[in-house]
């Protein structure tokens, strides 16, 4: 191996060293590292369904609204064509936004959550007054039953306006909270 050659492997050895050491070693030494990590940079997640050319998962700049979504994925004259009071209200993170399209002209906007599981691997926090049924399931200790204990208390009792209500809910204690806590 000539000198040059051997420099570059040194070189790319520290490079791939120094990556692994600074770069995620604290996520490997977490007791529960996540999945998939997304970083710390600021922003939003939303998830861009029916209507979008680009679907999927993308990060937008906070205070973007349905109009600048569309301004940005579609151009700046679709995004006058929807008159809708709805389109300049703020995204926030983890919403799911899809458009309807007659020709060129937008005649629907519809604003959802994305799954809890999908929120949950990307770090966006679960809020307990919007999740359903199967959005219950995807937390660990939470099968069928307990699922639908949740979604009748909600439904008997009304939402829940913090996450330690949830311990109204027959089954649900400390323990189970404290579990979860990390996800809300």
């Amino acid at each position: 191996m000539n000198n040059k050659a051997g420099l570059l492997l040194t070189v790319a050895l520290m490079l791939l060293t120094a990556g692994i050491r600074y770069g995620r070693v604290d996520s490997l030494m977490e007791e529960n590292p996540p999945a998939v990590s997304v970083g710390d940079s600021e922003g939003i997640w939303i998830e861009l369904g029916e209507g979008f050319p680009d679907q999927g998962v993308h990060q937008f700049i906070d205070g973007f609204t349905p109009r600048s979504v569309i301004q940005v994925t579609l151009g700046e004259r679709n995004s006058d064509r929807c008159e809708k009071a709805s389109i300049d209200k703020p995204l926030t993170s983890g919403e799911t936004l899809c458009i309807r399209l007659e020709g060129a002209e937008i005649i629907e906007v519809k604003r959802t959550w994305m799954p809890a599981s999908r929120r949950i691997v990307l770090g966006i926090p679960l809020q307990p007054q919007t999740m359903t049924t199967a959005d219950w399931m995807a937390l660990p200790g939470i099968g069928p039953k307990l699922a639908a204990a949740i979604e009748l208390d909600r439904q008997k009792n009304g939402d829940f306006t913090s996450f330690a209500q949830l311990e109204r809910v027959p089954g649900i204690g400390p323990g189970r909270l404290a579990a979860w806590e990390r996800f809300f």
